[in-house]
């Protein structure tokens, strides 16, 4: 039995065991949870899922109106790490890495933003990536160094070099593609210290999620204790359960007709805040469905209704960047979860088409012109969330502050956007990144160079 809350609530659940992990290929057995961080990918290829999805207690849903983000991520952390961590070092962690609030704002009738964009790199990234660093240093052997490698288009990337910035006996290794990034996606990880190791590929995003698979499975590097930090890491993806919770929370608080009903729209890459909402869905967020807002390079809609015919495309530049790509790489893991799941089926995802460049500069026009700015990715599941016909209320998540995409939304709006103060600190003096080829051997060449 676990005793589990903030200073306000108390809850009681049954726990039978510490949680395992299981690979989405089923092809390994279940690990314990620093396993499942440590190593990021199963021996068989997959990708870790927890075993089994718990229920929240009926008290919890019941008041959760009155609580903060704080105190739901630490509920929704104590269900799946209550019994590897103790509950002291729990809230630690989560209050670390939920130090700022998601306000949810009202733009139009009905229809409502989920700001994520309130951390140190302003997007939604900052949550998974700042837990999965804290978790790591309790679960790992502080002793033994460590490589982390994550390839992005922008927001991954900043998120994870700047949460593990300075961290002792950490190597960050951030890869991303020639001539993709903004100036400032650039700046946020060129501008650190000296552990994070930015790395421009001559390639896509593809082949830097590629080499980053690859190296991880690498026997020539596998003294070099490499740990993905995509939201292929269990331990990035399951606190994002919290934040369709907390959005639920604050329609409530608002007293808003049909919160029970309200629908999710969720920007769409590599699916890590898509998977989260469907497990805080089965965990008990009540919903009429999810929205996957995707922009014209995915083929998650082909996936999701079984006509996908295994081709993929090189992805073509849009104005939602940190979306360009075109196989989601968190696709198994959506998959399995919802074949794991009891209370949540495809059916609670609402079908939704690409959204073109043309949608999103008439989303944030619109919006702007009735005092509201958003970013290019958050105009994306506004577009798609605006496709679904009801009348129950809509919650957009807003991924990215529209300062992360200064030259985009500036192209769009044809007015300055001004920078939050989390941006100054990255004018510093940036370094020059490592230059290498889209292949394994660079890459490995690279990493042993600082091992």
């Amino acid at each position: 039995m676990k005793y589990f809350g903030t200073k306000s609530f108390l809850y009681v659940c049954i726990i039978d065991c510490a949680m395992r992990y299981r690979s989405t290929n089923g092809m390994a057995g279940d690990v314990s949870l620093a396993e499942a961080v440590g190593s990021c990918v199963a021996p068989d290829g997959g990708l870790y899922i927890p075993a089994r999805i718990p229920s929240l207690p009926k008290a919890f849903m019941k008041n959760i109106g009155d609580m903060s983000l704080r105190d739901i991520a630490y509920v929704v952390a104590t269900s799946f790490f209550g019994d590897d961590i103790s509950p002291a070092t729990l809230k630690k962690i989560v209050d670390d890495a939920f130090a700022f609030d998601a306000p949810l704002i009202e733009v139009g009738k009905g229809m409502y933003v989920l700001e994520l964009f309130h951390g140190p790199t302003l997007t939604v990234k900052d949550y998974g990536a700042r837990f999965m660093s804290r978790l790591m240093k309790y679960v790992l052997s502080p002793d033994v160094r460590r490589n982390i490698i994550v390839a992005t288009t922008g927001n991954t990337g900043a998120a994870v070099a700047n949460s593990f910035h300075n961290m002792e006996n950490v190597n960050v290794f951030v890869l991303y593609p020639r001539g993709r990034l903004s100036r400032m996606d650039v700046a946020q990880f060129t501008s650190l210290s000296e552990n994070v190791k930015p790395v421009e590929v001559s390639g896509s995003i593809e082949d830097c999620k590629r080499m980053m698979y690859d190296a991880i499975a690498d026997p020539m590097l596998s003294a070099c204790n490499l740990t993905g930090a995509n939201s292929i890491n269990v331990g990035r993806l399951l606190p994002l359960a919290a934040l369709g919770l907390h959005a639920y929370g604050r329609l409530l608080a608002a007293d808003t007709a049909d919160a029970s009903r309200a629908v999710y729209s969720v920007p769409c890459g590599n699916l890590s805040n898509l998977v989260g909402t469907v497990i805080a869905r089965e965990m008990g967020l009540p919903s009429s469905g999810i929205v996957p807002a995707c922009n014209v390079n995915s083929v998650l809609s082909k996936l999701l209704d079984g006509s996908f015919d295994g081709v993929i495309s090189s992805p073509v530049p849009t104005f939602s960047p940190s979306m360009d790509m075109s196989y989601p790489s968190g696709w198994p893991r959506l998959e399995s979860v919802f074949a794991g799941c009891a209370n949540v089926s495809r059916k609670d995802i609402l079908s939704s088409v690409a959204v073109t460049d043309r949608e999103v500069s008439d989303v944030v026009n619109r919006l702007q012109a009735m005092g509201y700015s958003i970013d290019t990715h958050g105009a994306v599941a506004y577009a798609a969330a605006s496709a679904i016909d009801t009348d129950v209320p809509k919650v957009v998540f807003g991924t990215g502050h529209p300062a992360k995409q200064l030259d985009i939304i500036t192209r769009i709006t044809g007015r300055a956007v001004e920078l939050p103060v989390q941006m100054t600190r990255f004018m510093a003096v940036k370094r020059q990144p490592y230059k290498i080829a889209p292949t394994l051997p660079a890459l490995r060449k690279l990493i042993l160079s600082f091992n």
